[in-house]
């Protein structure tokens, strides 16, 4: 640690240093008070008010609307709460904070649901017309003919799965 090059009482936190293309050329231990007189103090954070937080959150006038007997059955949390943490509490705040939830989740997500990476429907889902086999029992059964050189009933249910990947009926 260091002392203060002004007033050489307190330890310096904060150090200026001079630059000349690329390279230190001096430096200049202060302290808080010292670098607060020479205006070069540390930056404070900005406070933020309620109503700034709320209109962020696109919930202006809000407050006014909010009942305080609207908080959450799990962990108590409040919609003020909400609002000024920016987080929920547990999972049932979603149910109960869905009317704040939802008109935010659109504005940010352009959605109310999550439609994961791949928005559409997994192929999984599809039933074979013939016997109501899914594609995961078809891919399954593939296997299991492969591993055990039914070479005729594989090159079958390989066609079978194609098809039903595909989506074609026939």
């Amino acid at each position: 640690m260091q002392f203060c090059t002004a007033c050489q009482k307190a330890m310096a936190t904060i150090v200026i240093m001079d630059l000349s293309d690329g390279a230190v050329t001096g430096s200049q231990h202060l302290c808080q008070a010292c670098a607060e007189q020479l205006g070069v103090g540390q930056p404070k954070p900005p406070k933020f008010s309620a109503e700034l937080l709320e209109d962020l959150l696109g919930q202006k006038g809000s407050r006014a609307r909010s009942r305080p007997s609207e908080a959450c059955s799990g962990c108590g949390m409040t919609p003020a709460d909400f609002r000024s943490k920016g987080r929920l509490g547990c999972p049932r705040c979603y149910e109960a904070f869905r009317g704040e939830l939802v008109p935010l989740l659109l504005r940010i997500h352009e959605a109310a649901a999550h439609r994961g990476r791949l928005p559409v429907p997994a192929p999984a889902a599809v039933v074979s017309e013939d016997d109501g086999r899914t594609l995961t029992d078809v891919r399954r059964r593939l296997e299991d003919a492969v591993r055990g050189e039914r070479y005729e009933e594989a090159a079958r249910l390989r066609d079978e799965l194609r098809r039903l990947e595909r989506g074609d009926a026939s």
